[in-house]
């Protein structure tokens, strides 16, 4: 049965004359003024059809620690309503769909929700110091026998009511979050979340299964319980929130903007209809606190382990490269892999227009650019920081990505003997050399072969059983031997979704193993050996599915650079793949 409310509206908090005022008269016509951002929102239940995955997301674990500790120290179990996420598949449209489902707010919990707001507020406006959530939960339940905030205790434990535990959950997701969007937020697998106005399904891209719609729409007119909510408002103010987490603004003089989360994700944003016609609209691309491996690439069929081991072993050889592909074809993930691969003696600086490389590397150096600081600080470009760099003596200067004059800077570090590292935007070998070489990069043709390595990564449609998928794959690995010159080392079959290694035509590599004094047969059965190294990682589930992986992978190959026999019989042992021969 719906539950029966007074006629009650929602009032934003820019139509107060007290922002943040949370009234609630005893009228038959009631108005609570909430802030849009603590609207108690949730998806509406919708039927489900053929369910392919399913998992909870625990939000306890984006609340701050601050928070958790005051409900330790209080003795409140720790135990609230987490959302479930529900794939599902629509055979109809032949579509997967990202369901979220959040505990549903009755009346009983919407009060004490409320009530908990109100008691926060005064104590913010009474008190300077840190909130102490524990406290006014324990002083509002004395208050308000009522409510039934806690039903009772268990070994010195403060128990919470159904009802207290949905409140709280939304009181914790608003609060500390961002809505409705929170779960999502949390949400390991989503790489990207895109919301394009008003009336259309937010779109998360789902690491299983690409981009998907959600079950999340926000509409002009949207209601809670029998309250009417504004959605435009409500997005409005998100967008304003995003934006000035990340340390920028936006307005109406100023619709468009990017920027960093304090988490690390990046968020890109248009404001009501000044640019984009359905209002309000972001994407933000997740920061993955699990960098993705170079295994993981393996063992998604992104990399074959030879081709992983040619790379390994040319970064070893400080061959430059250049990872190329259009945008989201994971370009940046590719290139933080191969340089994960890199000997700890190496030093390495970063330098980015917005952080995103993450090595587990003690001697790397990180950069970054930034903006002009109003009319006195100036501005820090990725050309200023590459020429930072060549001051730090580094053995591999990495720039994550190419567009203007830094790109001339990086070649003439390459032409002096660095080694360097970066992403470009280019469908093919040929198409990224025209590029360089041309306006605005200006690349001279004697320079080109200073990249050594490209390697090109798509995102495109490959047969998994009987239905057509995209996935992302390393299509080719090309050797630059000059401007019009490129050797296909490495080639991607489609039609057996195989990859094919020839170092015969090595070219670059074959010169680089001379000067070293060894000889292509050598070097065929070093890349062999480290190959069956990678697949027997790849297949070790401690490690691939380790919180740390990037980190235990880097440990291994710190090992096999020092003792590559006992390494190898070390990963043995912990596979489910065995040494034949070596």
């Amino acid at each position: 049965m719906p539950v029966k409310l007074p006629n009650l509206t929602f009032r934003s908090s820019k139509n107060k004359s007290n922002n943040n005022d949370i009234t609630k008269n005893k009228k038959s016509n009631e108005t609570i003024s909430l802030p849009a951002p603590l609207i108690p929102l949730y998806p509406p239940a919708e039927e489900l059809t053929e369910i392919i995955s399913d998992y909870e997301i625990n939000l306890l674990n984006s609340i701050p620690e601050y928070v958790k500790n005051s409900l330790n120290n209080s003795n409140i179990e720790l135990s609230i309503a987490n959302p479930h996420i529900f794939i599902t598949y629509d055979e109809n449209k032949g579509i997967y769909k990202y369901v979220l489902l959040e505990p549903p707010i009755d009346i009983s919990a919407f009060d004490i929700y409320l009530y908990l707001i109100s008691e926060i507020e005064r104590a913010l406006i009474e008190k300077s110091e840190g909130l102490d959530l524990g406290k006014i939960i324990i002083n509002a339940a004395a208050k308000r026998p009522d409510l039934q905030i806690i039903q009772g205790e268990r070994a010195g434990l403060k128990l919470l009511s159904t009802r207290g535990k949905v409140a709280i959950y939304y009181l914790l997701r608003n609060m500390f979050g961002y809505n409705i969007l929170t779960p999502v937020l949390n949400d390991y697998k989503i790489e990207d979340i895109s919301c394009s106005g008003l009336d259309l399904p937010i779109y998360v891209y789902h690491r299983e299964f690409e981009y998907v719609p959600t079950n999340i729409v926000l509409h002009e007119k949207m209601k809670v319980l029998n309250l009417e909510v504004d959605g435009k408002e409500l997005l409005d103010e998100l967008v304003l929130r995003l934006i000035s987490l990340s340390g920028k603004t936006i307005s109406i003089a100023d619709p468009i903007s990017d920027g960093i989360l304090p988490q690390g994700d990046r968020i890109a944003a248009t404001f009501r209809t000044e640019v984009s016609a359905r209002g309000s609209s972001f994407v933000i691309r997740r920061f993955n606190d699990r960098p993705i491996t170079i295994l993981d690439l393996i063992n998604s069929g992104v990399l074959s382990p030879d081709a992983a081991a040619y790379l390994w072993y040319a970064i070893d050889m400080r061959m430059s490269f250049m990872v190329i592909g259009v945008t989201g074809a994971g370009k940046t993930t590719m290139l933080t892999s191969i340089l994960n691969l890199a000997k700890e003696s190496m030093k390495i600086v970063s330098i980015e227009d917005i952080p995103e490389i993450r090595l587990a590397q003690d001697n790397w150096v990180q950069l970054y650019a930034r903006s002009a600081y109003g009319q006195s600080g100036k501005e820090i470009s990725l050309m200023d920081l590459l020429k930072l760099s060549l001051r730090y003596r580094p053995d591999l200067v990495v720039v994550g990505e190419i567009r203007g004059a830094e790109a001339y800077v990086l070649f003439q570090a390459l032409s002096t003997g660095h080694g360097g590292a970066t992403t470009f935007h280019a469908y093919d070998t040929d198409s990224a050399m025209k590029r360089l070489m041309n306006e605005p990069l200006n690349i001279q043709q004697e320079w080109i072969p200073m990249m050594n390595i490209v390697v090109n990564v798509r995102r495109l449609p490959v047969y998994i059983g009987d239905k057509v998928e995209l996935r992302r794959r390393a299509v080719s690995i090309d050797e630059i031997v000059s401007w019009n010159d490129y050797r296909r080392v490495v080639n991607w079959e489609a039609k057996s979704d195989s990859f094919n290694l020839d170092l015969d035509a090595a070219k670059v590599t074959r010169a680089r193993i001379e000067e070293a004094g060894r000889d292509l047969a050598e070097v065929k059965a070093e890349i062999e050996r480290r190959s069956l190294y990678l697949k027997m990682l790849a297949s070790t589930k401690s490690v691939v599915q380790d919180p740390e992986s990037y980190k235990l992978v880097k440990k291994y190959i710190i090992k096999y650079s020092i003792k590559p026999e006992q390494a190898l019989a070390e990963v043995s042992r912990m596979s489910a793949v065995k040494i034949t021969s070596v």
